[in-house]
């Protein structure tokens, strides 16, 4: 079911199918503000969007992520949708492997996918991970153990950092050999209205994102709201505004906590979406 404002505090609101993430008025409010300001008169937003970027990842406290700095080339792209399109686009749909009960673009795009695991990772071909993982809320099981067997393998691996900005208690280190690009998005945190993220890479890649970013064809309103929402709200926001709420709302639907704050897990281990009940007046 989609949010509303006639949402009710019952098991009727609990999202089964396509958890939403979470959003608030204190973000209507945030564009209240920034839209009073023109970003094309700012000629350094790129490099200040970047910098506040890695100063965001950096600040997290709930979180701790580490070997960001192995990846000096930062791309800014659309949400980590657009770096996903990237890598098929470069590599080709059939050259790109995934694990299942990862984000559903990949099938949707794909309606023909054969999913791999651990034991089925093939060399000539890449693969594409989400950290976290949305069928967890946390980071998959096996990461390390498919890393290690990709490194094996010399497959390259892309890592889709969507949830990163709407989970805590990540503990992960990026430097590892089998790691060539990944993206962080400020959507599930947040802006999902106004998708931005930034690509980091070991090395250059070739490609749509590296061409828009070296000719300057990025949205500059696009990269002010996430420069606004990263220096106003800061990292983790909803986790700290609603960690109170959520823990209560696992607690009276009988729910289990995940890493990420618009989620859940029935007691069967499906995920839930739990935001219509975050915000329901009590």
């Amino acid at each position: 079911m989609r949010d509303s404002k006639n949402r009710q505090y019952t098991s009727d609101w609990l999202q089964h199918e396509r958890p939403q993430p979470m959003y608030d008025i204190s973000i209507n409010k945030l564009y209240d503000n920034l839209f009073k300001e023109n970003p094309i008169y700012n000629d350094n937003i790129i490099e200040d969007f970047k910098t506040e970027f890695r100063r965001f990842l950096e600040n997290h406290a709930l979180s701790k992520l580490s070997g960001i700095d192995m990846f000096p080339h930062n791309d800014i792209c659309v949400g980590c949708t657009h770096f996903i399109d990237d890598i098929y686009q470069r590599v080709g749909i059939e050259n790109v492997m995934i694990f299942e009960h990862d984000y559903k673009y990949h099938w949707r795009l794909n309606p023909d996918i054969k999913y791999v695991t651990l034991n089925t990772l093939v060399p000539n071909k890449e693969l594409i991970i989400s950290m976290p993982f949305p069928a967890y809320g946390d980071v998959h099981p096996l990461m390390y153990a498919i890393l290690d067997r990709c490194y094996q393998l010399d497959i390259p691996v892309h890592l889709d950092g969507a949830w990163i900005t709407c989970s805590r208690d990540i503990t992960f280190n990026f430097d590892h050999p089998a790691i060539k690009t990944f993206a962080v998005s400020l959507s599930k945190g947040g802006m999902g209205n106004d998708r931005v993220a930034v690509r980091f890479a070991r090395t250059k890649p070739s490609g749509a994102i590296t061409i828009m970013n070296d000719f300057n064809m990025n949205c500059k309103s696009l990269m002010h709201t996430g420069l606004k929402f990263m220096q106003e709200l800061g990292p983790e926001y909803f986790w700290k505004k609603y960690e109170t709420r959520y823990y209560k709302v696992c607690e009276d639907f009988n729910l289990i906590p995940t890493k990420a704050i618009h989620v859940a897990k029935t007691q069967n281990g499906s995920i839930v979406g739990v935001r219509p009940l975050l915000r329901c007046k009590l």
